[in-house]
């Protein structure tokens, strides 16, 4: 059983889709978009889309002629989950080190839809992970057991919901569809983003992450200033920084990159709303000239659909699992929070043919 014949064999009408929508961050949302084509392939009529703030949706989407609430409206939440005769959890690592409460009110949500309310849960291309917290297992045992079908999106999920359902099954994220989707749709997206960024010679793209503490070591706040050093290091060569989430999220974070890009000459910043699939096809078209840095889980799939050479950084085990997918040598991936900034210039040097 994967995504594809599971959308092909299932009756997924009247069903509520759910997931980390809304927040601007370039995974959550390519996974929407993928997710979105492919129900419409399918010809599935009736989903209702959970999205944080709806005014916010067409800046990232396309319209699949689904009806959309905000999951914030508790009263209106309540009602489709009723009215709903399925739910489906569509992508994410929820259960991973980045676990937080409200993925566990959703895991405890899921329980009740089950067992009380008669609904059908599904939860496609999800990770469950090792690296979680105590109260991430608790989450994961809920939503397991309240599960028709599941989708691990690696070996790691598949041994982790196994244990608690027997109907899970090995498949991938959902973002690794995307191939499957007919794009054409999507030419006016990529020339809007293509008026923000120049690529006329080979470029390094960097995507920053927001640091959080929760993370060892804060990890993404050293692995930021490395990038400082690593633009001071190279003048000469054309970089692209992302933070793949909203200003509202990174504020601070945007700051410090449109000063780097007024004091480097050779820095643009990549700047978001943008529909994900614009990102996924300008990687596509200028995949001779790029070259990725960035940590983040969904940026190291869309450098690897598009054969851009991407430097295997870890910071958690569903990273891991996708570099051991695509065939990573475990020797060759670095741990984010031992990365030197010599890995950086090395990484450079390698693709951009020698040493400055």
């Amino acid at each position: 059983m994967n995504l594809t014949t599971l959308l092909k064999t299932t009756n997924l009408e009247h069903s509520l889709l759910i997931g980390y929508y809304g927040g601007g961050n370039y995974g959550d949302e390519l996974l929407l978009e993928v997710l979105g084509n492919l129900l419409r392939q399918q010809g599935v009529q009736d989903v209702t889309i959970t999205y944080q703030n709806l005014k916010r949706y067409k800046r990232y989407h396309h319209d699949f002629g689904y009806p959309r609430i905000e999951i914030s409206d508790k009263k209106q939440l309540i009602k489709k989950l009723f009215t709903s005769k399925r739910i489906i959890i569509g992508g994410g690592g929820l259960w991973g080190v980045d676990m937080n409460f409200n993925t566990f009110l959703l895991s405890f949500m899921l329980f009740i839809s089950r067992w009380l309310l008669g609904k059908k849960v599904y939860l496609l291309g999800v990770g469950y992970y090792n690296s979680t917290t105590r109260l991430g297992r608790y989450g994961a045992w809920l939503a397991g057991k309240s599960a028709q079908t599941i989708l691990a999106r690696d070996q790691e999920t598949l041994h982790n919901f196994a244990r608690i359902n027997k109907r899970t099954y090995l498949d991938a994220d959902i973002a690794w569809h995307v191939d499957g989707l007919a794009l054409d749709s999507y030419r006016d997206d990529l020339a809007r983003l293509e008026k923000k960024l120049r690529v006329g010679r080979k470029t390094l793209f960097i995507s920053l992450r927001r640091a959080q503490a929760k993370h060892r070591q804060n990890d993404f706040a050293h692995f930021n200033i490395k990038v400082a050093a690593c633009i001071e290091d190279n003048q000469d060569k054309s970089i692209i920084l992302a933070l793949l989430e909203s200003k509202t999220k990174s504020p601070d974070d945007y700051e410090r990159a449109y000063a780097w890009q007024r004091q480097y000459k050779n820095v643009q910043v990549l700047d978001f709303p943008h529909n994900p699939l614009a990102l996924f096809l300008f990687f596509r078209k200028h995949s001779k000239h790029l070259a990725l840095i960035g940590p983040q889980f969904h940026i190291i799939i869309t450098a690897h659909l598009n054969k851009v050479p991407f430097m295997p950084v870890v910071y958690d085990n569903k990273v891991d699992a996708l570099l051991e997918y695509v065939g990573v040598s475990k020797k060759s991936r670095i741990p984010l929070h031992s990365l030197v900034q010599s890995d950086l210039q090395l990484f450079i040097n390698n693709n951009f043919g020698g040493a400055k």
